[in-house]
This record gives structure tokens, sequence and C-alpha cells, in this order.
């Protein structure tokens, strides 16, 4: 069943994407919101108590309905994982703007292709601005920008949906994603700093860390094997277990993959820079890297949808 649900949800979204702006998407800040203003004191501990709250109290509650769906028939549990995944995994949702972003560029349009990207960013980076970068700059802070919301909303998701029944994982999964980075975005003067959002922030490090690295083994395999596996080092090299963050594990399998610079300069000079192979040889991304890297992320979801459904076959067969 899951697998079908996958192929259904994936053929629908291309069909219908789900808009940036929902009632789920605005539930779910809602609750984030009002339990960030009740809960937080300023301490790590709260924020446990709100994270166990928003994320436990949703996951244990996806599980219940699906308990529930089951007893009644297979394909109402077959229609709930398809609603689940439908708001929570999704190609288009970095495919489209990847587009219109390429398409600025190839017409010379550099105001409409800065605009297209500050409207896409600033949905998770409050007041983000294009108004300076160059082309090559814009195309690259699509690729960054567009590789971390493929691993986030569509590997990420299939990693917690296999693992834990029915709609649980993706449930999971996004909402740890979302409070982590909601409860730890930057605090505007005169309001004080302060540790609600610590416990959100760590936890979500680990519950990522492996999907992280299935996604940098997919793009390893369906791209350039031996630059992914090369980049994957050098970033793995940096920092201690559970390391360094997924973001980096994933940007850099996705550099050495397509064989191009996808972290920014100095980023890319502190994991990959070294006498004699500075830039780990990769080169600048153009104007039609952006296809590319929709190509390596489709290559990669094909690849694993082709290995759950040899493990549900198998399955069905013992």
């Amino acid at each position: 069943m899951g697998w079908l649900a996958l192929l259904l949800v994936l053929l629908l979204e291309q069909v219908r994407p789900v808009p940036a702006r929902n009632p789920i998407y605005a539930a779910a800040e809602w609750i984030a919101d009002g339990a960030e203003r009740n809960f937080n004191a300023g301490s790590p501990r709260h924020g446990l108590y709100a994270w166990l709250l928003v994320v436990g109290g949703a996951t244990a509650a996806a599980g219940i309905l699906y308990a529930l769906a089951l007893s009644v028939s297979w394909f109402v549990a077959l229609a709930l994982n398809l609603v689940v995944l439908y708001f929570t995994l999704g190609f288009r949702q970095f495919s489209h703007p990847f587009t219109e972003i390429q398409i600025a560029i190839a017409n010379g349009d550099l105001a409409t292709a800065r605009r297209e990207l500050a409207a896409w960013k600033s949905q998770s980076e409050e007041g983000y601005s294009a108004a300076e970068l160059d082309a090559s700059e814009v195309v690259r802070q699509a690729i960054e920008y567009g590789i971390v919301l493929a691993h986030r909303h569509v590997f990420g998701v299939f990693f917690w949906f296999v693992v834990l029944p029915g709609p649980m994982g993706p449930v999971f999964y996004r909402l740890a994603d979302y409070v982590a980075r909601r409860w730890n975005r930057r605090v505007r003067a005169p309001l004080p700093a302060d540790e609600f959002g610590k416990f959100a922030r760590e936890v979500f490090a680990w519950i990522d860390w492996l999907p992280a690295r299935m996604t940098a083994l997919g793009f390893a395999i369906v791209g350039d094997f031996e630059g992914a596996v090369y980049c994957w080092r050098k970033v793995r090299g940096v920092g201690g277990f559970p390391g360094v963050e997924s973001r980096a594990v994933v940007l850099g399998a996705a550099s050495g993959a397509l064989g191009t610079r996808i972290m920014g300069a100095a980023e890319s000079a502190r994991y990959f820079d070294e006498p004699g192979q500075e830039g780990a040889g990769l080169r600048e991304p153009d104007s039609n890297t952006p296809r590319s890297v929709v190509g390596l992320a489709w290559r990669a979801m094909i690849l694993w949808l082709i290995v759950l459904l040899a493990l549900s076959l198998a399955g069905w067969l013992t």
C-alpha cells in the first residue's frame, strides 16, 4: 500500500500541486506559534514540553486515525495516506520555482529572476532580499535552496513514511522540521534571545541524520558516484557525531554528483579547499544547471521507489 500511495501522490501533484498557502499549512503555523506563546519561558525544558505536545501529539493522532482507517478497510487507509502525503511530500514545491528562475535567466531578465528567488526564499527566511545578486549567484542560490527543499519535502518524508506506520512518518518528520525552523527564527530587537527552540533544533538533527545520508547515497548512485562520495567525505570530515548538519551532507553529495559548486564560496572553501585542489574541481553553476538538478532529484526518487517496490514484492512473496 505504501508504494502505491507514494506513486499516486507523485502523479497527483504533477497535475495539481499543493498551493503555498492552504489551510493545513496555516493550521500548522497557528499551532506552532500558539505553543511557543504559551510555553516559551526561555529554556530548552519548555521547548521540550511544547515539542512533545505539537510533534508527539500530532504523530500519535495520525497513528490513531490510521489504525481506525485500517479497521474499516485498506481503501480507507490508502485514502488517508494519500491525503497526508499530498500535503507533506512534493516535487513541484521546488521544481516549479526552479523553472521560473531558469526561464528568466535564459531570457536575460535578471530582475524577474531576483524577484522569483526572493519570493521563494522569503517563505522560510524572513526579510530575504536578492536585489544585489548577479545572475550566477541567483542560479546558485536557487539550486542550493531547491536541493535542501527536495531533501526535506521529498526524500526525508519518503524515509520516515517507510519507517513509521502509515501517515505517522510524514507528519512526524515535517512537523519536527517545521518547529525546528519556526522556533529558531531570528529574533528582532528589542526581544532577547532565548533557548526555547534549542531542543527542537537538536532533536531534528538526529531525526534527519539518516534520511540525509540516504538522500546523499541516492544522489551518488544516480549521479557521478566518485565525485559525490569524494565531496561527501570532505564534508563528513568537519565536525563530530552527529556531526555536520544534514544540509551540508546533502549539498556536498549533490555537488559531487553534478560536478558543480552548489554551496556558497565561503562554505565551499571551508569544506573543499586544499592545496592543489581548490574547490574540489567543481565547476560554477550556469543557466542549465537547474534542469540537471531536477533530473538528479527525479532519478533518485525513481531509484528509491524501485527499491521500495522490490522490498514490497519480496514481503508479499515470503
